[in-house]
């Protein structure tokens, strides 16, 4: 379930055909992008803590024989936890042996060499990190700090997979463009796969630890406010982070969408789509796609998760007493919809 929000593609929104363009007298001076509130909390800043990353990635690359994965199953359980498909239970020699033959691959391990030298100095992605886990305690005064484990399977398990005390991070996922291995995902999907987007997927990947929803409410305004709240929280954890990294959508991507407005949101409401529940209807604008190919070609993939960010955003900036706690508990997508007050400006019919 950790994966819903994941994978993203560098796609210029260029509107060149009729059916995709709107006059620049009509665009200009509008932007329809809710303005993002960068908020430090010196409280926060001061906090010396930092995160505890475990680089397992090291540790495995080390192994000799199936005897050295008992030593690190006593000193790192949830690992195995996590990956035996049996769950918690004791591990056999049968995994030992079935996990040191993966993590002593030489194919694998001369992959591993080439993660080794990208992600050698750790320092950078720790300090983002300890951040993020600084400002979920401060907003979530309950929230325990989990450990952050960071491993290699060639490309097998999940990229991000969180626990109530662990993450996982398969760095082999995030080596950019120029890995000798990729993941065996489409094109489109493979541009947050690298450095910068580490540290806001993983925020995005916690705060699915954090929303709640009414299971009973099947429409795309529901799916849209929570993917819009995974969204906020990640900038609210992490102040700094820009919307591209936050959302992967290219700088062209955001800049199409605000000057197209007109387009999408009419689009939304010709076709009565807020309060749609048919499943293959929502995904055609909250699932992974290069495109929405209902609205043009133009139109970037996941649009309604966009548009559940700007109402949560809208909704967060016009509610200031709300808590992100609060948010993050409220069930009820229709009403943060409505209070929010979004409604794009746009252009008086002719």
């Amino acid at each position: 379930m950790y994966k819903k929000y994941m994978n993203f593609r560098e796609e210029l929104i260029i509107v060149v055909s009729l059916f995709f363009t709107i006059s620049c007298t009509d665009t200009t001076e509008t932007t329809h992008i809710i303005s993002k509130e960068i908020i430090q909390i010196k409280e926060v800043e001061d906090n010396a803590t930092k995160a505890r990353i475990v680089r397992l990635d090291q540790v495995l690359s080390k192994l000799t024989s199936p005897e050295d994965l008992k030593k690190v199953h006593a000193q790192y359980p949830a690992f195995f936890a996590q990956y035996l498909a049996a769950g918690k239970r004791t591990p056999t020699a049968e995994d030992y042996n079935r996990l040191y033959q993966l993590f002593t691959n030489p194919e694998l391990l001369q992959f591993y060499s080439e993660i080794d030298r990208y992600y050698k100095n750790f320092e950078e992605e720790q300090k983002q990190l300890s951040d993020i886990l600084k400002y979920t305690k401060y907003y979530f005064p309950s929230f325990q700090q989990p450990t952050i484990y960071t491993l290699y399977a060639g490309l097998m398990e999940p990229d991000i997979s969180v626990s109530d005390t662990a993450i996982f991070v398969c760095i082999d996922w995030f080596m950019g463009s120029k890995a000798t291995f990729r993941p065996n995902i489409y094109e489109y999907m493979l541009r947050r796969y690298d450095k910068p987007y580490l540290p806001p997927m993983i925020a995005t990947a916690l705060s699915l630890s954090f929303i709640q929803q009414d299971k009973k409410d099947e429409t795309l305004i529901a799916d849209m406010i929570f993917y819009g709240k995974a969204h906020y929280f990640t900038e609210r954890v992490c102040p700094q982070v820009a919307d591209t990294l936050n959302i992967g959508y290219s700088q062209s991507d955001i800049k199409g969408i605000d000057e197209n407005m007109a387009i999408i949101w009419g689009h939304f409401i010709d076709h009565k789509l807020f309060y749609e529940t048919s499943h293959r209807i929502k995904e055609q604008y909250i699932g992974e796609s290069p495109f929405v190919n209902e609205i043009s070609n133009k139109c970037p993939g996941r649009i309604g998760r966009w548009l559940g960010w700007q109402i949560v955003r809208k909704y967060m900036q016009t509610h200031p007493e709300v808590t992100l706690e609060q948010l993050m508990k409220d069930t009820d997508a229709s009403k943060i919809f409505k209070l929010s007050g979004y409604k794009p400006v746009l252009p008086a019919k002719k």
